[in-house]
Order: C-alpha cells, then sequence, then structure tokens
C-alpha cells in the first residue's frame, strides 16, 4: 500500500501549466529524490504534497495516519522562543508525562492505603512508557543531532534572530527529532558544511521511515536515495535507484519519448492533411470525419522539453595595478571576536575562495569588508578604484514584486521588453518575469538577482554562497562567467570544484 498517491494531477500559473496529469506514488521505505532543471515544478509539487497549494485538478492522497513534516526553501521563522526551548518541544507530551508520575509518587505521601497500589501502578505504568520512548535519551539524542548538524551556537539564542542558514539547521534538527513517518526536504544541504552533509547523509540512510529530498547535490542524491522521480515535460517519471542509476535510465528514455513524439507529430501531421483535404468532399467527408475522430482521442504527448540555455555575465569596468583588498590585524563580529585577527592581501585580478564552517564569519567578513557591519579592531583598505558588484546570500528585497518589477525599481528607464529579454538570458522567460518572487523556485530567484547585477560594471564581485539552488547547468555557466571575469573575486562557497576547478586561492577560516 502506498503511503502516499497523487493521481491526475495538474497544476499551473496564470494559465501556464506546470505539471500535468501527474502520477506519483510513495511507497514504504521510499527514500526519494525529486529532480529537474530550475523552475520545472519541484517547490511547486512539494507545496503540493504538503497541502501548502491546491491543485487545478487531481489529488494528493496520504493514507490517514500518516504524519509528515516540511523544510522549505523559504523558511521563515518569527518566534521568540530559544534554541533550547524549540527543539525541547519536541518532547512537551513526554515532559507532562514525566510531571504527571512525579505528582503520583509525590501523592503517595499522604495517600489513603487503599489507594496505595492503584497509585504505585500508574506510576510504574507510566515510568516505563518514558521508558519505552527513550525519554531518559531525550538530551543524548539532542546533543547527536546538534553536533551532527553543526548547531555551535548559544542554545539561549533567540530563533528571531538567527540567519537564514542557523534557522535552517535548527529546523532540520527539529524534524529529524520528530522522527515523523515522512520528511519533506527541500535543499536541506544548502546551509550544512561538508561534514554536516556527510552525518545527514547517514541519518537519512539509516531512517525507518520514508522522505523525499529535492536537491541539486548528485553526490548526496547518490548516497541516500533509492528511487529518484523526475519532473520531465510537466510530469513526473519514477526511476528505481540512485542518481547515477537515474541518469543512464533518463538518456534512454529520452531518446524513446523523442522518437515516440515525433511519430506522434508525423501521424497528427498527416492525419490533419488528409481531414483538410477530404472533409468539403461529400464522397470523403465520412472518412474524414472519422479520421478527426482518431484525432480527438490521441493523448498528445508533451514537446520535449530542453534545458533553457542561461547565460551569466559581469561586465568589466576598469583594471588597475594595485592591492584590491588589504586586511591588518583586522578583527571581525558583532559583539565579540569571532576569529583570529585576519591579516590579507588580495591583489587585483586574483580569484579567491573563502572556506570553512557555517557560523565561523566568513559572511560577516565579506560585510565588514563591505561596511555592512563595522570590525571590532584592526584596519582593511579597499582602494576607491574597486567597482563592487556584491551577491548576499539572502534575498532582502520585497517577495510581492515581480521580477521585471524587481528590476525596474533600480533601473526605471528600461523598458518591459528590455527587462524580459535581460531576463530571458538567464531563464525567466514568459509568466516567470511577471509572476511574483515569492512564487519563484530558489534557483529562479537567484538567476533573477544576477540578472538584475549583470546591469552594473565592476572589477571586484563579492559573492556568498552564489551558486546555493542552482542546478548543474546554471552552475556551469556561473562558473564560465567567473573564468572569462578579468577582474578580482571574493567568494564564500561550499562548492568544493570551484577552487581545484579554476586554480583559485583558498582562504580557511576556523
Amino acid at each position: 500500500m502506498s503511503v502516499l498517491e497523487i493521481e491526475n494531477l495538474s497544476f499551473g500559473y496564470r494559465g501556464e501549466t506546470l505539471l500535468k496529469n501527474v502520477n506519483m506514488r510513495l511507497l514504504p521505505h521510499d527514500h526519494m529524490g525529486l529532480v529537474g532543471t530550475n523552475g520545472c515544478g519541484k517547490t511547486t509539487l512539494l507545496n503540493l504534497i504538503a497541502h501548502r497549494l491546491i491543485p487545478d485538478e487531481g489529488r494528493v492522497n496520504w493514507l490517514s495516519d500518516e504524519t509528515f513534516t516540511y523544510l522549505d526553501q523559504h523558511l521563515k521563522i518569527h518566534d521568540e522562543m530559544t534554541i533550547h526551548e524549540y527543539l525541547y518541544q519536541v518532547y512537551d507530551k513526554l515532559f507532562a508525562r514525566e510531571k504527571e508520575m512525579n505528582d503520583l509518587y509525590k501523592s503517595l505521601e499522604v495517600a489513603d492505603e487503599s489507594q496505595y497500589d492503584k497509585i504505585l501502578n500508574k506510576a510504574y505504568n507510566i515510568q516505563n512508557e518514558l521508558e519505552e520512548k527513550d525519554f531518559y535519551m531525550i538530551k543524548s539524542k539532542i546533543s547527536n543531532v546538534i553536533n551532527g548538524l553543526g548547531i555551535n551556537y548559544d542554545e539561549n539564542w533567540i530563533l528571531r534572530n538567527l540567519s537564514s542558514g542557523q534557522r535552517g539547521k535548527v529546523f532540520l534538527a527539529k524534524m529529524l527529532l520528530e522522527e515523523k513517518d515522512v520528511l519533506l526536504l527541500d535543499e536541506p544541504t544548502n546551509f550544512l558544511d561538508v561534514q554536516h552533509i556527510e552525518w545527514l547523509s547517514k541519518f537519512l540512510v539509516n531512517y525507518k521511515h520514508e522522505f523525499i529530498v529535492i536537491s541539486h547535490d548528485q553526490n548526496f542524491l547518490n548516497q541516500i536515495c533509492n528511487v529518484i522521480c523526475a519532473i520531465e515535460n510537466k510530469t513526473v517519471t519514477r526511476y528505481k535507484g540512485n542518481y547515477d542509476d537515474y541518469l543512464k535510465l533518463k538518456d534512454m528514455r529520452d531518446k524513446e519519448y523523442m522518437a515516440q513524439y515525433e511519430a506522434q507529430q508525423k501521424f497528427i501531421k498527416k492525419t490533419q492533411e488528409f481531414i483538410d483535404k477530404n472533409i468539403v468532399r461529400a464522397s470523403t467527408t465520412k472518412r474524414a470525419q472519422s479520421r478527426q475522430k482518431v484525432l480527438d482521442k490521441i493523448d498528445v504527448l508533451e514537446k520535449p522539453t530542453t534545458v533553457k540555455k542561461v547565460k551569466f555575465n559581469f561586465p568589466f569596468s576598469n583594471s588597475f595595478n594595485s592591492e584590491a583588498i588589504v586586511t591588518n590585524r583586522l578583527v571581525i563580529g558583532y559583539e565579540k571576536p569571532i576569529l583570529s585577527p585576519i591579516d590579507l592581501k588580495v591583489y587585483f585580478g586574483e580569484k579567491v575562495v573563502i572556506t570553512g564552517k557555517n557560523g565561523v564569519g566568513k559572511s560577516t567578513f565579506l560585510k565588514t569588508l563591505l561596511g555592512i557591519i563595522p570590525p571590532i579592531s584592526g584596519k582593511f583598505k579597499i582602494p576607491f578604484y574597486n567597482k563592487i558588484v556584491y551577491y548576499s546570500q539572502e534575498y532582502q528585497g520585497d517577495l510581492n514584486i515581480s521580477a521585471v518589477e524587481y528590476v525596474k525599481n533600480d533601473y526605471p528607464l528600461m523598458d518591459d521588453k528590455k527587462v524580459r529579454d535581460l531576463l530571458g538570458v538567464y531563464g525567466i522567460v514568459g509568466e516567470l518575469a511577471i509572476k511574483k518572487m515569492s512564487a519563484l523556485s530558489g534557483g529562479e530567484l537567484t538567476k533573477v538577482r544576477f540578472a538584475k547585477l549583470s546591469l552594473e560594471t565592476s572589477n571586484l564581485l563579492i559573492l556568498d554562497e552564489p551558486t546555493n539552488h542552482l542546478d548543474k547547468f546554471a552552475k556551469d555557466a556561473l562558473y564560465n562567467a567567473m573564468n572569462e571575469y578579468p577582474g578580482t573575486i571574493l567568494i564564500v562557497t561550499h562548492e568544493k570544484e570551484i577552487s581545484k576547478k579554476f586554480k583559485m586561492r583558498e582562504i580557511h577560516f576556523s
């Protein structure tokens, strides 16, 4: 029996169909990867599965007693709870049972002798229940998840004050501790370091229930998945095995689908030509009408989708013969230092990648250089002839405006056609250009932001985790643009291949 069944589901935005006649099942013991190019509908499908969206047609059916929890890309926690309170909240019912047990034991002091055995048995039963549910291992469980995900910040910090990456980790920790029947995970590795991804991989491999995960990390999918569901041609195809198995099977399936599509198109064209030629002749009208009925009953295959070519562009301003960035005993942080003093020289034209654990201070360092955060002590110099373009890890803009409006807010003299042409270079075409930013996938939102940045000339790029949410094709396009850029690049990333592929100087923060 299926844990989840999706039947004949269709969904679209503003009349544009995104998913069509989707039939999909989540079976017991499925560790499923949900894959596809940016904008194909992965996050939308997960929102439909989580009942956050209502399908235009079809049904999403959960087994009546199944429970699930959902980690999404745009996680928001507006809460005054501390990390400690938030995580221990998972076990509120067990703590309530412990209090009930303690109250029973306490009541023995004043209970009538006739009630003594009854109260004692009730307390014993609760204690057995707590032991069966590993109540006395709660602290150990929470510590294991906290350490595994790299939550090394103070447990008394308020959730509302955490960065998006920190919130994501804490929310993921709670999800794992809850041990719901099904986990729905949208890009869970975006805010994790390599060692924490490895820990999460082992956790999910051994997870006794089911999960559906969206990720562009192919190695991660290879480790954790025993089935892949791919969104292709507006529907979902199920492949048995991990991501590598999917790639092999997909190549064969794509060739078969293309052959079927082309054969069907030839048949439709030939039949339509016969109908057009014979429908008006009295002697052949019936035959033409008969062919029309055949044509009307055909389930027309969707045209095979091709990956939209994306081209990133960083217009260059001018060069100079000097250091681009110099720091001298620079101490960064908010109230307290978070790193040892930093001494660094970056020469013009150098490409530098900054690595280190989450929370170590990589983004804080970039924000200090940009003057967003004041240094605690020490000095830094960024000469005036640097012209900086900065990509921040978090989108701080208005989510209720469209991609077109987002660009025009800063470039009001650009007409709509020019803005749409610009967005089209980044794969934001058609209805995507006028959707609210909140309705875009993480990858689409990233592309819109880079499209606007491409209108600025620069000679220094400061990029904070730019590849989060980008699929393989978009990542490759970004890497190519970085490689061709003649200016200086300072980038924070978890992507191992960047420094190796482009022989970038690596600076590790610890």
